[in-house]
């Protein structure tokens, strides 16, 4: 985290800059020129983050500019750009750099705000489904379509779709006369949610195939969606070996004492069955509509209108439970939401419209095609054995010489695409009709896979945007690996110069008051009650645990140690006093707590091996220090002065 932080600051992004001073020289190190275009863009993007007001006066970022330059010649004289470390982590960020220029843009941005706009819509629909597989027959295919078309017809003419799809339809939900239930955006498959979504209240679709077969579906209501909630909820339910069914019985007392005392956390830890939430109160992880498969439980939690609320006893498939209202959620705005929807869509099957129209792009940028001819010679050398997945080619049959087609200057032979087909063959299940439509697949699929990583290798060259990022980041992890090996790593090491540092600064490292304490967190004031007292009559943490933790319920934490006065896990108004103390609630976390104070120690100096964080963090701040002031000897630096002077007008023009 340090590492990936630190590198943040030194990454730095382009900006438009003017255009006649991109190329010129502004400063010259040893004989190494840098260019006027680079310096401000760097200050430009800096200026709005830096908080030092010096940094602003560009004569001063001049000189930190150039002691950037000076670190980065040292990293590289010290050979840290061929280290195994650096270069791994530098691909590593490469590839996730480049994701980001290996897409349609704009197709993405209409399929995230797609997405938005049906994230705020609900549908309540039915569905008649005629299983088909991708992979299946042309005759199974034209069977199950004759059959769609059929039951079209007739709900064309008036038939009830319930009773066709209680009839007809070959999924599971047959059995429901096709419902659904209330749906949003990514609950489906994305054809049936576009079908979905694309057809009016109260009407049927057209025909419409997904990977499971025909469908067609009804649309039958439309909301506003609901957003998502946070509840807790207590739970009762009965095992199904139970010789006795007290869930509803037992749910029905607790509400009662809820009732009355309000207190739904601590019953919750005292009664819930849920062991995943009883421990935290009841609470549970958001949801939407759809999110627990528990309908019943879903309307109850969304009606609720008001924090603290709490529902009557209510049963589900799943048990009883009393449910309380958290926080609701309403649908965030568009520009919220636009990056999580984004990663949804990176990673469902309708990516692939974005991945088909980046394709198409490259295609015609490059100028490559799928040929019938190279089809037909496919056909011809490739055997049925495809279709099993154990194809192999002949090392010297007469085409595997033979260029398939070309990427500018770069040649990809017959054999390049046979050798892909032997190692895709042995990942890829999918069912294919036939062995032409495999090898069409396989030929598309591998023009498009070389032409996406052509241009990814060349990304420097063909996109300005992606080789300045690029470049700044190689830069910054060569400074941070700089630092590493000249000030972290010796700062670490360096146990002398740490007792050293700390002789000299002795009066930096004082310990506060402290306070050694055994510290109790309860689960209810009852609890705490008698914990306070068992504390008071010197019984053993050990067993007060034992006493109140049993049959894998915790009613009682308990920790111990030297902390000072100022630790957070304090109550806020605790009264330092030795012995035991009085009851706190801790509304944050809901438990009780009551603390043993053994002892008090007053402020005192604190031990290297007390100090040794704070010292090696200043020591580092020293060791830059020094560093900093030999940086500039022995190196011979030019300044432009002409060209310094157009970038100040420049600048002054952009700032």
């Amino acid at each position: 985290m340090k590492r990936f932080f630190t590198l943040l600051l030194l990454i730095l992004s382009s900006m438009a800059v003017a255009q006649e001073l991109n190329d010129k020289t502004l400063l010259t190190i040893d004989g190494k020129d840098y260019d006027a275009g680079t310096f401000m863009r760097v200050y430009l993007k800096n200026l709005d983050i830096v908080q030092d007001e010096s940094q602003k006066d560009i004569d001063s970022y001049l000189e930190l500019y150039i002691d950037y330059r000076l670190k980065l010649m040292q990293a590289y004289e010290l050979g840290l750009d061929k280290g195994e470390a650096y270069k791994k982590e530098l691909n590593n960020y490469r590839k996730s750099l480049a994701q980001g220029y290996l897409t349609d843009t704009e197709v993405t941005d209409a399929l995230v705000r797609e997405a938005y706009d049906r994230k705020n819509k609900e549908l309540n629909a039915s569905h008649i489904l005629v299983k088909v597989g991708a992979g299946a027959s042309p005759q199974d295919t034209l069977t199950a379509w004759n059959k769609i078309k059929a039951i079209k017809a007739d709900l064309d003419n008036g038939a009830d779709f319930a009773q066709l799809a209680r009839t007809k339809s070959e999924g599971p939900s047959a059995v429901n006369e096709g419902k659904l239930g209330w749906f949003s955006v990514f609950k489906m498959v994305y054809p049936f949610e576009n079908a979905a979504f694309n057809t009016p209240v109260g009407k049927h679709s057209d025909v419409f195939r997904t990977d499971f077969g025909y469908h067609i579906i009804k649309v039958y209501e439309e909301r506003p969606a609901r957003g998502e909630v946070t509840v807790a909820h207590i739970m009762t339910f009965d095992a199904r070996e139970a010789k006795e069914k007290t869930a509803e019985k037992r749910i029905k007392e607790v509400y009662k004492q809820l009732q009355e005392t309000g207190k739904f956390e601590e019953l919750a830890r005292e009664f819930s069955d849920d062991m995943n939430s009883a421990s935290i109160g009841g609470k549970l992880n958001r949801f939407g509509t759809g999110g627990l498969n528990a309908p019943a439980f879903e309307d109850v939690a969304f009606s609720l209108e008001e924090k603290g609320q709490f529902s009557e006893p209510i049963q589900t498939k799943f048990g009883w439970h009393i449910i309380k209202l958290l926080e609701k959620h309403p649908i965030a705005s568009y520009e919220e939401t636009a990056p999580s929807l984004k990663e949804k869509i990176s990673k469902s099957p309708r990516a692939r419209k974005i991945t088909d129209s980046f394709n198409k792009g490259l295609r015609d940028k490059y100028g490559v095609t799928a040929i019938p001819e190279v089809l037909e010679t496919l056909h011809n050398v490739i055997t049925d054995s495809i279709m099993s997945n154990k194809w192999e080619y002949e090392i010297n049959h007469p085409t595997v010489d033979k260029v398939m087609f070309t990427i500018s200057d770069e040649e990809y032979t017959y054999e390049d695409f046979y050798k892909a087909v032997t190692q895709r063959q042995k990942k890829d299940f999918n069912n294919y009709a036939n062995k032409e439509v495999k090898i069409k697949t396989f030929y598309n699929d591998f023009i498009d896979s070389s032409i996406a990583a052509y241009y990814d290798k060349n990304l420097e060259f063909e996109n300005k945007d992606f080789a300045f990022i690029y470049n700044e980041y190689k830069e910054g992890l060569l400074l941070f690996d700089l630092l590493e090996t000249k000030i972290w790593n010796k700062a670490k090491e360096d146990s002398l110069g740490q007792q050293a540092y700390y002789n000299a600064h002795k009066e930096k490292y004082q310990w506060k008051r402290r306070l050694d304490i055994i510290m109790t967190q309860n689960t209810t004031e009852e609890v705490a009650q008698q914990v306070k007292e068992l504390l008071e009559n010197g019984v053993d943490k050990i067993e007060i645990k034992e006493q109140f933790n049993k049959d894998g319920r915790t009613k009682v934490m308990i920790s111990n140690g030297v902390v000072e006065e100022s630790y957070n896990r304090l109550p806020d108004n605790f009264n330092v006093a030795l012995g035991v103390s009085s009851i706190y609630h801790d509304k944050k976390t809901g438990f009780y707590k009551v603390i043993v104070v053994n002892e008090i120690l007053e402020p005192t100096q604190k031990t290297l091996e007390d100090a040794r964080g704070a010292v090696i963090n200043d020591y580092q701040q020293q060791l830059e220090k020094d560093w900093m002031a030999t940086l500039r000897k022995g190196r011979k630096i030019k300044l432009n002065k002409k060209v310094f002077k157009k970038v100040k007008k420049a600048i002054d023009k952009n700032a």
